[in-house]
């Protein structure tokens, strides 16, 4: 019996440094270059080729976008900062109906990539009617998956409306492929 309470001893002694060592090193949730936490800047563009298409009663398609924002915290469950800058068209290649942005909002980026968008409004308006969509209490609307580049797929059909009329669907479908271009590399971990 005293030798059964002495393996139990090693068995627990030998465990411990393993259990402090993978919870002393558990990676943040985004690493560029690999292995190093990162914060800072993050920008996307639309990949080549490819459309921003939201659909909720009224449909619009954009050849052109761009969406900006700061890393501001990365630990090992979450990245999260604000968006800075989200634009929808441009100049010579508008979208296909009249679009603002009303409020850029936040991200989070969860442990598998997903990303959830909150406070964020944009509008969109067709034939005299003004719907706007959004992220307003957090809505997961895509994934970004690591690599050189990263890529961010948007995929929901669940962004909710926050004002407009009948004619304005009670919530969209918003598909898109984004490119990360800063950082060149980027990792989820």
């Amino acid at each position: 019996m005293k030798n059964l309470k002495i393996i139990g001893l090693l068995v627990m002694a030998a465990a411990l440094p393993m259990a402090v060592t993978s919870s002393a090193f558990a990676a943040p949730v985004l690493t560029s270059p690999a292995g190093t936490d990162y914060t800072g800047e993050l920008d996307l563009s639309l990949k080549a080729g490819s459309t921003d298409k939201f659909e909720a009663g009224i449909s619009r398609t954009c050849t052109t976008a761009t969406f900006k924002g700061t890393i501001t915290t990365n630990n090992t469950t979450h990245a999260a900062g604000a968006i800075t800058t989200w634009s929808l068209g441009s100049g010579a290649t508008p979208c296909t109906k009249t679009t603002s942005v009303l409020l850029p909002g936040k991200m989070t980026l969860g442990d598998k990539g997903e990303l959830i968008l909150s406070e964020n409004q944009w509008t969109i308006f067709d034939l005299g009617v003004s719907c706007v969509y959004g992220g307003s209490t957090g809505t997961n609307v895509g994934t970004l998956t690591g690599g050189t580049p990263a890529t961010m797929d948007i995929n929901t059909t669940e962004l909710p409306k926050i004002s407009g009329g009948f004619l304005c669907a009670s919530k969209g479908t918003w598909t898109a492929t984004y490119i990360v271009t800063t950082p060149s590399g980027l990792l989820v971990t």
